[in-house]
């Protein structure tokens, strides 16, 4: 991580309020606490959804491409991997 920024951000009252009381309540030690930690999450969230829309692009590439496999071997794969037998045992 670089060196901390100092931005001034204005809330709603009850947007404020409700930063507030998180932070009375002990869940964060500052308000800004609060929002690096939501802007964190919100960041995090964000970049798990690239990824997951990278791994989707390739799939439809490789149906485009004609890299399939018919949905009975594939699960008998998974299940073979997994070490499970068709009746779950």
């Amino acid at each position: 991580m670089g060196e901390a920024v100092k931005i001034t951000v204005t809330l709603e009252p009850d947007i404020q309020d409700f930063v507030r009381d998180e932070v009375e309540r002990g869940s964060f030690a500052s308000m800004s606490e609060y929002i690096e930690t939501v802007l964190r999450q919100r960041q995090e969230r964000e970049r798990a959804r690239q990824q997951l829309d990278a791994e989707l692009q390739k799939g439809l590439d490789d149906v485009r491409a004609g890299r399939v496999v018919p949905i009975d071997e594939a699960f008998a794969e998974v299940r073979k991997r997994l070490g499970i037998t068709k009746s779950g045992q």
